[in-house]
């Protein structure tokens, strides 16, 4: 079964809704987004900050979920790469107080629901194929 075909973007709906956002990074193994090289990548990262009090494994986890998310919303072409790609932005909203920080909420949801709606526009298909 392709889970990224037009017709099962019902899947992702069902997934993105029980599974608290997390399925982007399902979706990011299916799109191949991940590089082996990258810093989440080393095990020694992830002990380092699970080792150090776990405040900084969870600041990890965030970045991480927010890495894959832009990363899988670029690859299915959802709107406004220019704002979500670059690191930034996204510092200068965590840094702004009040404005910034609903910004920063308002990013993150766009971003957790637009693969959704590419999906089912049909740019999983069109990405696989450009893949082969």
């Amino acid at each position: 079964m392709e889970l990224l075909k037009k017709e099962n973007y019902w899947i992702w709906i069902f997934l993105l809704l029980f599974s608290g956002g997390t399925s982007n990074i399902v979706l990011g193994a299916l799109l191949d987004v991940y590089d082996k090289n990258a810093w989440y990548a080393k095990p020694r990262n992830w002990i380092l900050g699970v080792v150090c009090f776990l405040f900084p494994a969870l600041i990890m986890v965030s970045i991480f979920q927010i890495q894959i998310m832009c990363k899988v919303n670029a690859k299915l072409k959802t709107p406004g790469m220019e704002i979500y790609l670059s690191p930034y932005i996204w510092l200068t909203l965590l840094i702004v107080p009040v404005i910034g920080w609903i910004l920063f909420a308002v990013l993150s949801i766009y971003l957790t629901i637009w693969p959704v709606i590419m999906l089912y526009k049909g740019n999983g298909e069109k990405r696989k194929k450009a893949d082969v």
